[in-house]
């Protein structure tokens, strides 16, 4: 079984993933960072270059190449867009919610705005956009929801093993 952490972007999906994998003795696989991997090229370039569609089908392929591998996946913030995404990740493991305030996402990525989504934009208003486009998604997808908003990953790491067990 897979443990998907899905989420919006800074809600330290990848941080938590990591250190969730080490305590669940389990490989650990940041979504983004395998389709940078395969197909040599950055988000930011593959959304530059082909479109944020190009790059959904991307990541809708990668999530079916990695099913039932029993690990600990931090997913693209976006992937519950698509419905296939949302019913693999759903029938091969356990899909966990980091849900954080669109205040504490703003504050976690002010100072890092290399996101393809917030580029040259107001981000409080494109995170609330984007929110309010996903969250019955991440809602609906979820088995498991975590109250991010107080970022210390191994607080956030143990509570989803609590919740596991």
């Amino acid at each position: 079984m897979n443990y998907y952490l899905i989420g919006m972007m800074g809600s330290g999906k990848s941080t938590v993933g990591k250190l969730l994998a080490k305590k669940l003795h389990a490989p650990f696989l940041d979504l983004d960072h395998y389709i940078e991997v395969k197909n040599k090229m950055s988000i930011k370039k593959i959304f530059k270059e082909k479109g944020e569609n190009y790059f959904r089908e991307l990541e809708a392929n990668a999530l079916l190449e990695i099913k039932k591998s029993n690990i600990v996946v931090a997913c693209g913030g976006g992937i519950i867009l698509d419905q296939r995404n949302r019913k693999n990740i759903s029938s091969n493991g356990k899909a966990i919610f980091l849900k954080a305030s669109i205040s504490s996402l703003k504050n976690r990525l002010h100072s890092k705005i290399d996101r393809p989504l917030l580029n040259n934009k107001n981000i409080e208003e494109e995170l609330i956009k984007i929110w309010s486009q996903r969250k019955n998604y991440y809602y609906e997808t979820a088995e498991i929801t975590i109250n991010a908003n107080d970022f210390n990953p191994e607080k956030l790491s143990n509570q989803i093993i609590e919740s596991l067990n």
